[in-house]
C-alpha cells in the first residue's frame, strides 16, 4: 500500500531537499517569517499562495487515486481467501476417507493373523509340554538307574547319570510348587545324598582293613563321581580324609599330653613329613587325582590343628615358658610355613572346571549309552548347557582364591600376643649385660687409634681417641636382638624392642654421667680421673654417632605403620649433655689446679711492691708448671675436635678468672702493675703454646689465638693504666680507648695504690656488701669460685673511694654490665647494681 501511495502521491515534488512542511515540529509562524522577512517580499504573496493551492490539489488527487485502487484490491483478496477455504475443506474430507479405509484394512489383517497366532502359540505350548514330559520320563528313569548303579558301586556310569540328572532337574526348578514335581526333586536330593554318604564311607574305609573289599579301579571311578557331585563334595572328601589321618597326630600332641609342649615342636613337623611319605607309600595317592592336591590339604589342616594346640599351650603357660624356646619354636614355624608356601603355591589351580566336564558328557552318544530315552531333549540344548557351564566355570574361577591355601602366618601369628614375654626377657638380658660390662673392674678403655701422625690434618683426628669397650659391645647386643626379632616380627614386637633400646641407651648415658666428678667439686682430677672424663666424652660421642645408624637399620626392617614413631632424638640429647658435662669437669679440674697459684698472686702486697721488674713472679711459675701437666693427659685422650673444644672453654674460664684476680689484689702500685704486666705477657704466651705442645699439633685454630690475644690484651691495657704515673680521668679514658665509661675509670682509680679515699660511710658499706653478693652470683653461674672473692675486694676498693652520689651509682649500674661483658663474661651474667642504687638513693634521700 505504501509503495502504491508513493507512486500516486508526491506532495512536494522531486526535490532531494526536505520540505519544511514535512517536519515534525513544523511552526507556521516561523515558516511565514522565513518566506516573508520584510514588506518588500510581500509582492510575491499571491504567487506563493497559488503555488500552495496547486500543491494541495495534487495531493488530494493522489489520495483519491490511492483510495480507489485499495478498494479494488480488497475485493480480490476476499475472493481468493474464500477459494482457499473451500480447497482445504475438500482436502480434509479426502484424508478422512483414506483413514477410514486404512482402519478397515487393519481390521481385516488382524482377523487374518489372529488364527495364525493362535495356532503358533498352541504349537509352541505343545512342543514345550512334550519336551517337559520327555524330560520328566528321563529324570525318573535316570534316578532309578542312578540308585541301581550306586548300590553296585559302578561310579563311572553313575558320574555320567549325575550330570544328566542335574541337567534335567534344572528344568523343573520353576515348577517346584507342583506336588508331583516337588516329590520328584526331593527324591533326586535323597538319591544324591545317599550317594554322597556312601562315597564318604568308601573313602573313610581307606584307613581300615575294609578297603581291600573295594573293586579294582575303584579310585578313578569314584573320583569321577565326586567330580560330578561338585566342588563341595570334593572338599568334603578331602577334609574328611585329612582329619581322619590327623586323629593319630591329635592322640600324640593334643594338650595336655606329654608330647604337647613347645620343646617337642620339631617332632610335630617331623610327624607331618613322615605322614606325607606314608601317603605315597601306602598307595593313597592312587585313589585321589593330583588336581585334588590332597597333600596340600593335609598340610593346611595340620597347620590349623597345630595352631589350636599352640594357642592352648601359650595361653596357659606363656608366663613360665622359656622365652628363648618360644622364639626358637616361632622361627621353626616360620621356616616350616615358608617351605609349605614354596611347595604349594597359592596360584596353582585348585579346582577343575567340573561344569564344563559335565557338559561334555551330555551328547547324544553318551545319553544313548546310558539307555535313556529321548536324548534329543538334552542334546537339543547343548548350546544352552555350554553357556551355563561357561558361566559356572567363571564363577568357580573367581571363587578359587577363597579356597587357596595360605600357609604364611597360619601358625606363627598365634605367637604375636605372647611375644611381650620375650621382649622383657631381651630387655633384662641387655640390662644385665650393661651391668656386667660397666662394672668398675670390667669396663676397660679401648684405644681407637686416633693419635696417628695425620692428626694435624684437617680431616684427621675427628674420631674418638678412647672409648669404653662396653659401648660397642652393648650396640652389638642390641643389633643382635633387633636382627633376631626382625626374623619373626616387624610389627608391634619390633617396636617394643625399639622402646627397650631407648631405656638401655638412657641407662647407659646415666652410667657414663656417674663416672664424672660431682658438680661443684673443687678437687683437681688425678690422671685416672682425667682419662675417665676423656673416655666418657669419646664413648658418648661414639654412642651419639652410632644411634642414627641403628635407627636407619630399624626403619628398614620395621613395618610402615611404625616408621614415624621410631626416633632416638631424646637419647642423643642425653648423650650430648653427658659430653658437655664431661668437658666442664675437665675445665673445672684444670681451673682448680691453679687455685694455689692465684692464691699466691692475691696474697702478694702489690701496693708495697718495690722489687725490680725482671723475672716473672712465683705464681706465674706455678701456672707454667701446672698447665702442661694438666693439658698433657687431656690432649692424649681426646680427639682433635674435642681437644679444641676443651681449649676454647678453658681459655674463656681462665681469662675471666685472671681479670677477677687482678681486682682481688685491692691496691696495686705502679711498679707492681709493671710486674703484673710482665707476668701477663708470659701467661699469654703460655696460653698460646701449651695447647700446641701438649696436643702435639702444628698450631691451634686462628679463632683460639685471636681470642687469647684480644682478651689478654685487655688485661694488659688495665695493667698499663695502673702502671702509668700521675694519670687522671681523661688520661685513663684515652688509654682505654673509645667506648669506656666512667665506671671503668673509677674501678681502675680504686686499684691505684697512690689514691686514697676520704672515708667509708654507710653508703660505701652498702656498696661493698652488694658487690660481694653480686660476685657470689657470678661465681656460681660461671663456675669460677675465686670470682666471688675478687668482687668482694672490688667492693672494698670502691668503698675506699668514699660514698658517691646516687646519680653516680646509677651510672655505674649500667656501665659495669658492659664492662663485664668486655672482660669475657656472657651477656646474661651482667652485674646487677639495682639494689646498690636503691640503697644509695635511699641514703642520699634521707641525708638530703
Amino acid at each position: 500500500m505504501d509503495e502504491e501511495l508513493d507512486d500516486y502521491f508526491d506532495p512536494l515534488g522531486t526535490s532531494e531537499e526536505p520540505d519544511p512542511l514535512d517536519a515534525e515540529n513544523f511552526s507556521a509562524t516561523e515558516y511565514i517569517n522565513k518566506n516573508f522577512p520584510n514588506e518588500a517580499s510581500l509582492n510575491g504573496l499571491n504567487a506563493f499562495v497559488e503555488n500552495l493551492k496547486a500543491q494541495q490539489s495534487r495531493i488530494e488527487e493522489g489520495i483519491g487515486r490511492a483510495i480507489r485502487r485499495q478498494a479494488a484490491t480488497g475485493r480480490r483478496a476476499r475472493a481468493d481467501l474464500t477459494d482457499a477455504k473451500l480447497a482445504v475443506k475438500e482436502l480434509f474430507e479426502r484424508i478422512k476417507a483414506i483413514k477410514t479405509k486404512a482402519e478397515q484394512s487393519e481390521e481385516l489383517v488382524s482377523d487374518v493373523c489372529r488364527d495364525i497366532k493362535s495356532l503358533d502359540v498352541a504349537k509352541r505350548n505343545l512342543t514345550l509340554t512334550v519336551t517337559a514330559l520327555k524330560r520328566l520320563v528321563m529324570l525318573v528313569q535316570a534316578l532309578e538307574q542312578l540308585r541301581s548303579l550306586a548300590s553296585c558301586r559302578r561310579y563311572e556310569e553313575a558320574s555320567k547319570l549325575i550330570a544328566a540328572v542335574e541337567e534335567l532337574a534344572s528344568h523343573f526348578q520353576d515348577l517346584s510348587h507342583v506336588a508331583r514335581v516337588a516329590d520328584l526333586l526331593e527324591r533326586k536330593a535323597t538319591v544324591l545324598g545317599d550317594l554322597r554318604q556312601q562315597m564318604l564311607a568308601d573313602y573313610n574305609s581307606l584307613h581300615g582293613s575294609s578297603h581291600s573289599e573295594l573293586p579294582d579301579g575303584w579310585g578313578a571311578a569314584a573320583a569321577e563321581c565326586v567330580e560330578a557331585l561338585g566342588p563341595t563334595m570334593k572338599r568334603e572328601v578331602v577334609t574328611q580324609f585329612c582329619l581322619r589321618i590327623l586323629e593319630g597326630y591329635k592322640d600324640i600332641f593334643q594338650p595336655p599330653k606329654e608330647a604337647s609342649g613347645l620343646e617337642t615342636a620339631e617332632r610335630r613337623f617331623a610327624w607331618l613329613k613322615r605322614t606325607l611319605r606314608e601317603y605315597e607309600e601306602k598307595g593313597y595317592a592312587t585313589n585321589f587325582p593330583d588336581s585334588w592336591r590332597v597333600p596340600c590339604g593335609l598340610c593346611e589342616h595340620f597347620c590349623h590343628v597345630t595352631r589350636q594346640h599352640l594357642v592352648e599351650i601359650l595361653s596357659t603357660s606363656h608366663h613360665t615358658v622359656d622365652p628363648e624356646l618360644m622364639v626358637r619354636v616361632l622361627r621353626k614355624s616360620i621356616d616350616f610355613e615358608n617351605d609349605l608356601a614354596r611347595k604349594y603355591p597359592a596360584d596353582a589351580p585348585l579346582e577343575d572346571d567340573d561344569d564344563n566336564s559335565c557338559a561334555g558328557i551330555l551328547g547324544t552318544q553318551s545319553m544313548r549309552s546310558l539307555g535313556l530315552k529321548y536324548p534329543d531333549v538334552i542334546t537339543g540344548y547343548e548350546k544352552s548347557s555350554a553357556s551355563k557351564a561357561s558361566s559356572s566355570g567363571a564363577k568357580a574361577s573367581a571363587g578359587k582364591d577363597q579356597f587357596a591355601p595360605r600357609f604364611r602366618g597360619i601358625i606363627s601369628e598365634c605367637f604375636d600376643a605372647y611375644l611381650g614375654t620375650w621382649v622383657k626377657h631381651e630387655e633384662r638380658d641387655l640390662m644385665k649385660k650393661l651391668e656386667e660390662s660397666t662394672a668398675p673392674q670390667a669396663d676397660k678403655m679401648v684405644d681407637q687409634g686416633g693419635g696417628g701422625e695425620n692428626d694435624d690434618d684437617d680431616d684427621g683426628g675427628m674420631e674418638p681417641r678412647y672409648i669404653y669397650k662396653s659401648a660397642p659391645e652393648l650396640f652389638h647386643a642390641m643389633k643382635g636382638s633387633m636382627t633376631k626379632c626382625a626374623g619373626f616380627s616387624t610389627h608391634d614386637t619390633l617396636f617394643d624392642v625399639f622402646q627397650s633400646f631407648r631405656k638401655i641407651v638412657a641407662q647407659y648415658a646415666s652410667r657414663l654421667s656417674g663416672l664424672l666428678p660431682p658438680i661443684g667439686s673443687r678437687t683437681p682430677l688425678v690422671k685416672a680421673g682425667i682419662q675417665a672424663a676423656c673416655c666418657v666424652i669419646g664413648t658418648a660421642e661414639y654412642c651419639e654417632e652410632t644411634l642414627p645408624q641403628l635407627e636407619e637399620l630399624l626403619l628398614k626392617l620395621i613395618s610402615l605403620d611404625f616408621k614415624d614413631r621410631v626416633s632416638f632424638d631424646a637419647e642423643q640429647e642425653l648423650l650430648l649433655g653427658v659430653m658437655n658435662r664431661a668437658n666442664e669437669a675437665l675445665v673445672q679440674s684444670v681451673s682448680c689446679s691453679l687455685d694455689e697459684a692465684f692464691g699466691k698472686m692475691t696474697r702478694t702486697n702489690w701496693a708495697a711492691f718495690g722489687q725490680d721488674v725482671g723475672d716473672h713472679s712465683p705464681y706465674v711459675g706455678d701456672i707454667l708448671e701446672k698447665l702442661p701437666k694438666q693439658f698433657g693427659p687431656v690432649a692424649g685422650h681426646l680427639s682433635k675436635i674435642h681437644y679444641r673444644i676443651f681449649c676454647d672453654k678453658f681459655v674463656q674460664s681462665f681469662v675471666a678468672r685472671f681479670v677477677a684476680e687482678i681486682y682481688k689484689c685491692r691496691k696495686i702500685s705502679e711498679q707492681g702493675a709493671q710486674q703484673l704486666l710482665l707476668d701477663t705477657a708470659l701467661i699469654k704466651t703460655t696460653l698460646l703454646e701449651v695447647p700446641v705442645i701438649a696436643g702435639q699439633v702444628k698450631q691451634m685454630q686462628t679463632a683460639y689465638s685471636n681470642y687469647v690475644l684480644r682478651e689478654m690484651g685487655r688485661a694488659e691495657t688495665i695493667l698499663k693504666v695502673l702502671s702509668s704515673p700521675d694519670v687522671d680521668v681523661d688520661a685513663i679514658s684515652a688509654m682505654l680507648g673509645e667506648g669506656q665509661n666512667d665506671a671503668v675509670v673509677q674501678q681502675l682509680l680504686a686499684l691505684r695504690a697512690g689514691d686514697s679515699a676520704d672515708g667509708a660511710g654507710s653508703g660505701a658499706a652498702d656498696l661493698q656488701q652488694s658487690l660481694r653478693d653480686e660476685a657470689d652470683r657470678l661465681a656460681a653461674a660461671t663456675g669460677v669460685a675465686s670470682l666471688g672473692s675478687s668482687m668482694n675486694y672490688l667492693g672494698d676498693a670502691l668503698s675506699q673511694k668514699g660514698a658517691r652520689a646516687s646519680e653516680d651509682l646509677k651510672k655505674i649500674s649500667g656501665d659495669m654490665k658492659k664492662n663485664f661483658q668486655k672482660l669475657g663474661f656472657p651477656s646474661s651474667l651482667g652485674v646487677n647494681f639495682g639494689n646498690i642504687t636503691g640503697k644509695k638513693g635511699g641514703t642520699s634521700g634521707s641525708s638530703g
